[in-house]
């Protein structure tokens, strides 16, 4: 049996089993490649139960790339964020198909992705990079409106903030030469009630080709851009759909992309669709929801994408609303000290499972933008009924934490954000 060259991070939404189980349907076996010292030893354990691990430095892939020429692997990819570059670089010294340099660097860097959608005339949206909180404030007050503040390079809105005018510059933020900022125009969204204001793309690209595998719908945001997951089939009709399809695949193909997954976040605002950002790789945590909705499985389309092996996208029929929401902290920092109510909500109709990412014991993220305890899976017959679901079994769910001084505090999870009720 052939293999297959994944990249991998630490914590991924993409477990070892999948990648394993997605490459053995596709005839290989995988081998995966780490950054030196990057996973666990309990991480590394979890991969190496399913095929090699072999480590590599960031900025020199020779000596890695030499290693694993003699697996005789059909493709190389990633399905994290993080290792986009350095899997572009793992390609070229193999000499396999991958992002190019100048679409990976497009990818991971959200000037150079602005200016490249701007010259193609996909979308324009006011985008300047910052090096210092001088030139931030200064950029800021010489400009109307609110802005978004976020890391050139960066992933799952890490650093990302919203500014309304530059004395509202966050006062912990630095930009530096070496980790710059992009000061971006804020796009408004349109009220959408109980949903969000824009939605995800999830689509493949063959042999420069793109196919929409999809529109994600997503909840409200919690402040600032913090994500409470979503749903399938999004809550868009079918004209708005395909304008906001055929953004994705302008963008797409704007940027230089030939092949593999792509996540496109889109905003719906009062004047139509705009790019809030293109993601070269599968959207996070997306792919149980779209397993369930269409029965497509979209780790084993990356890889057969990547091994340059035929890929049919069939039309899915789906009849059901298949969603996931996110559970998020209610505190910069603490301990969970209980969960109860787990079971009770399981047991509600239309749940389908819950994955736990916090246990009780774990110290929550002083950092937590992006950080989500746990996530409800469930499915729907329609949107109204889904919200029902999520309403119902987030009633049994309550946590307690010790807080960063010392103090327990009892919450009652609920959509949109946790009630204190002791």
């Amino acid at each position: 049996m052939s293999t297959v060259i994944v990249a991998v991070f630490p914590n991924s939404a993409v477990r070892p089993p999948d990648i394993a189980h997605a490459a053995h349907r596709c005839g290989h076996t995988p081998v995966y490649v780490t950054l030196t010292g990057a996973l666990s030893a309990q991480e590394r354990a979890e991969y190496e139960a399913f095929g090699p691990v072999l480590e590599s430095s960031e900025h020199d892939v020779a000596p890695v790339a030499a290693e694993l020429r003699r697996y005789e692997a059909a493709g190389v990819t990633t399905f994290s964020e993080g290792l986009l570059r350095f899997t572009a670089e793992l390609a070229h010294a193999l000499d396999m198909p991958y992002h190019d340099r100048e679409t990976a660097a497009r990818l991971t860097d959200k000037r150079a992705q602005r200016q490249r959608l701007a010259e193609c005339g996909v979308d324009t949206v006011r985008s300047v990079a910052v090096s210092s909180r001088e030139e931030a404030i200064s950029l800021l007050a010489s400009r109307p409106g609110p802005a978004v503040v976020k890391p050139v390079r960066g992933q799952s809105s890490i650093d990302t903030h919203f500014v309304r005018d530059a004395a509202d510059f966050p006062a912990d933020l630095t930009p530096t030469p070496e980790r710059p900022f992009v000061v971006e125009e804020f796009l408004r969204g349109r009220d959408e009630g109980d949903f969000g204001d824009y939605v995800s793309v999830e689509s493949l690209v063959v042999l420069g080709r793109v196919h929409t595998i999809g529109i994600t719908g997503k909840f409200p945001l919690m402040p600032p851009f913090r994500e409470h997951g979503g749903f399938v089939p999004s809550h868009l009709g079918a004209d708005e759909g395909e304008r906001v399809a055929k953004l994705a695949a302008d963008a797409a193909l704007a940027l230089g992309i030939r092949r593999g997954l792509v996540h496109t976040e889109i905003k719906l605002t009062p004047e139509g669709p705009r790019i809030i950002e293109v993601n070269g790789r599968l959207g996070g945590f997306v792919a149980d929801m779209y397993q369930r909705a269409t029965g497509l499985d979209l780790h084993e389309l990356g890889i057969l994408t990547a091994c340059g092996l035929p890929v049919e996208l069939p039309r899915p029929t789906v009849n059901t609303v298949e969603f996931q929401y996110f559970g998020l902290s209610p505190l910069p920092g603490g301990v969970l000290r209980g969960i109860d109510g787990v079971e009770v909500m399981l047991k509600v109709p239309g749940v389908v499972g819950r994955l736990q990412r916090l246990n009780v014991g774990d110290e929550l993220p002083a950092q937590s933008t992006s950080f989500f305890m746990d996530v409800l899976r469930g499915t729907a017959p329609d949107h109204a009924s889904m919200l029902d679901t999520i309403d119902r079994s987030l009633a049994h769910l309550r946590l307690t934490f010790e807080e960063p001084d010392g103090r327990t505090s009892v919450w009652q999870a609920r959509r949109g954000a946790m009630a204190r009720i002791g």
